[in-house]
């Protein structure tokens, strides 16, 4: 094989990783695939333990996906590892610069001189992991992070509970945008005129709560179940993202973003997708209706090609 055809074998690799993908497959235990651009929109529940994938570049966003003992060594991400699983892995100069690392494993994992600037560890593990040498900021978050000697960490004023959240609702306060919340209760809270940009709550119990507002909020593994949310200049780039998020019965006004309907649940709400002004991304999730959809798909090519639906309707 000359040259020439060593590097089409390998340009091709990466396209070839994604149709088995998207016919299925979930399996790449051990698939060796150095120095791609790997560049696809979502991938989950996949299993790349063991796989060999030093100096790639993921431009996309990861949930639930192991590479434990993986060979990940000066790979770049561009996109967030929610729930991913990377223990015992090959971090040695990684770039996670800004990547959302909520709830990720991370224990025994080689983090050699990893570039962590603005990363968001989120409930992240990293118990006996190597840190020698790691490049971080003040913006880099420590939220519920398991240190390597075990020890819990929190480092940023951002992070808040929810005694502070309502505190400083009852005394006027009305902006807490860039916020972050992790594990706590605000069931049944009626929080109106609040300003949550770029905020981040993951695993909060949002159970009946009442939210109105700009809301071009993360919502990561949340409970929003029977939840109302009223969303302010929703053209305008003001929808939030809902990852992995129970959303039964939920009642809103305005849209989501395009990638908000990752592993959620939408039975029985009233979510209105937006489809008539822009797409959205559908991966495991299950409809208004109890339909589950597996995906990957985008939802206008969904309903084109499954049924003939007035997409105007939702």
């Amino acid at each position: 094989m000359n040259d020439i055809e060593e590097f089409l074998r390998w340009g091709a690799l990466p396209d070839e990783t994604i149709r088995r993908y998207e016919t299925g497959e979930r399996n790449f235990t051990g698939l060796v695939l150095r120095n791609a651009v790997i560049n696809y929109t979502c991938f989950m529940d996949v299993n790349f333990t063991s796989a060999d994938l030093q100096g790639c570049f993921f431009k996309g966003i990861l949930v639930n996906t192991s590479f434990s003992y993986a060979n990940l060594e000066g790979a770049a991400f561009y996109s967030p590892l929610i729930n991913c699983n990377l223990s015992n892995a090959n971090l040695r100069e990684a770039n996670l610069r800004g990547v959302d690392l909520t709830g990720v494993d991370l224990t025994s994992a080689d983090l050699t001189f990893a570039d962590l600037s603005a990363a968001k560890l989120v409930g992240a593990n990293l118990r006996n992991a190597d840190l020698t040498g790691i490049k971080t900021t003040e913006s880099t978050i420590f939220c519920n992070t398991t240190i390597p000697d075990g020890r819990i960490e929190t480092n940023s004023p951002k992070v808040i509970d929810a005694q502070e959240l309502l505190k400083g609702y009852a005394d006027g306060e009305r902006d807490f945008r860039d916020i972050f919340l992790h594990r706590v209760d605000l069931s049944g809270v009626n929080l109106q005129s609040i300003n949550l940009c770029g905020a981040h709550l993951s695993y909060v119990n949002l159970q009946g709560a009442t939210l109105e507002g700009e809301l071009s909020a993360e919502f990561i593994c949340c409970d929003m179940t029977d939840i109302q949310l009223i969303c302010a200049s929703p053209d305008y780039g003001n929808q939030p993202c809902f990852t992995c998020c129970d959303l039964r019965r939920a009642k809103m006004v305005g849209g989501i973003d395009p990638f908000g309907a990752i592993g959620n649940n939408f039975q029985g709400s009233n979510v209105h997708f937006r489809c008539d002004d822009g797409d959205v991304f559908i991966q495991n999730t299950i409809w208004f209706d109890g339909e589950f959809i597996a995906g990957p798909a985008w939802s206008m090519e969904y309903w084109r090609g499954i049924r003939d639906t007035d997409l105007s309707n939702f």
